[in-house]
């Protein structure tokens, strides 16, 4: 581990990539430490002590089953029931069109012939 002083103010490091201040001594890693000094965004500090970074990287979990084909079963049942549903929906939006457009035509009709019958009546 080496002693670096930062000396750029946009270095961001360590797991959570948290902004690293100008002036303050961290101590990191020596390969880290060489790459920031040849950089010239750090820079050898002889303090003894530095606030410590730690580069962590995550590895992927391991899937939990290798056997999917019960998984798929279950999406293909569910992809066939909202199907289903999607198809039942629209035949009742279509029937319910229907059944408006019926509706404001009888409407229609008995406000003309009111209308009509109005007129007779003057």
């Amino acid at each position: 581990m080496a002693l670096v002083k930062v000396l750029v103010a946009n270095l961001f490091a360590g797991a959570n990539l948290q902004k690293l201040e100008v002036g303050q001594v961290y101590d990191v890693d020596d390969s880290v430490a060489d790459k920031w000094i040849t950089q010239a965004k750090a820079e050898k500090s002889s303090e003894k002590k530095g606030e410590k970074l730690v580069f962590e990287v995550a590895t992927p979990s391991a899937p939990e089953s290798k056997d999917v084909s019960g998984i798929q079963k279950q999406l293909d049942d569910a992809l066939e029931h909202v199907k289903t549903l999607t198809d039942e929906a629209e035949a009742k939006e279509l029937a319910h069109t229907q059944a408006l457009k019926a509706e404001t035509k009888r409407a229609d009709e008995a406000e003309a012939a009111l209308a009509a019958a109005t007129k007779k009546d003057k």
